[in-house]
């Protein structure tokens, strides 16, 4: 029994040893600045009168359910692409943090500044995509949607792996390819409207020349100093 905890204990401190330091402490940041906004700001929106953004284009768009597969795997795929940027260097974990931060002010702004909802269509069917659709529908409330997090979220994970020399040409190209079918389906499971993608990835793309330009990740190494500083006076 105790061989068998051992075991255990190594196998996780090698989990832990296999990423260093800063790439643990800055996924946690952006885990918790993003469940921080999309969580945060719900109990204010109850408060506040919600509008629509639903044009022509979007009245079209029919009810997909199949679509729902892409919805939920793209928080697969997030978890995987942030962590392998993090773990380019701390240049690049450091100027996603501060971009990524850009993004969430902004988009707090725009969420209690106009607050958009969108009318779901009911669920009739009996398929699997139509139990992964209910569900869904069930643990997402339609607020938050201007501008789209699901975009957000897929352009800056394409975006930053464009830098990066330890991440692969197709894995690049896939996050492209994995982007626009993200932008579709938000549409097809009746998530977000058109206006809800494009203001999505004008907000990313400000921010990343914002950080770009700023030199953000400046912060994220002065933070890193003044910590170690105290560390050593300790």
């Amino acid at each position: 029994m105790e061989n068998r905890e051992s075991l255990r204990t190594d196998r996780r401190c090698a989990l832990f040893r296999h990423f260093p330091p800063y790439v643990w402490i800055t996924f946690a940041y952006l885990a918790i600045i993003d469940l921080s906004v999309f969580y945060g700001t719900r109990p204010l929106l109850s408060l506040l009168p919600a509008h629509s953004l639903e044009t022509a284009l979007d009245a079209l768009i029919p009810l997909s359910t199949p679509w729902v597969t892409i919805y939920l795997l793209s928080f697969a795929s997030w978890l995987i692409t942030i962590v392998w940027i993090l773990c380019e260097d701390k240049q690049h974990a450091y100027r996603l943090c501060g971009v990524y931060t850009i993004i969430m002010i902004v988009s707090t702004v725009c969420f209690l500044a106009y607050p958009v909802t969108i009318e779901r269509p009911e669920i009739t069917g009996t398929g699997l995509f139509d139990d992964w659709m209910r569900f869904l529908y069930a643990v997402d409330s339609p607020t938050n949607l201007c501008p789209s997090l699901h975009v957000v979220i897929s352009y800056i994970c394409w975006r930053c792996t464009l830098g990066c020399k330890k991440i692969p040409k197709w894995y690049q190209w896939f996050n492209l390819v994995f982007l626009i079918l993200v932008c579709f389906c938000i549409l097809f499971v009746k998530q977000h409207f058109v206006a809800d993608i494009f203001v999505g990835l004008a907000v990313t793309e400000g921010a990343i020349r914002i950080g770009r330009i700023t030199r953000i990740e400046r912060i994220g190494f002065a933070i890193e100093k003044r910590f170690r500083a105290r560390r050593n006076r300790a």
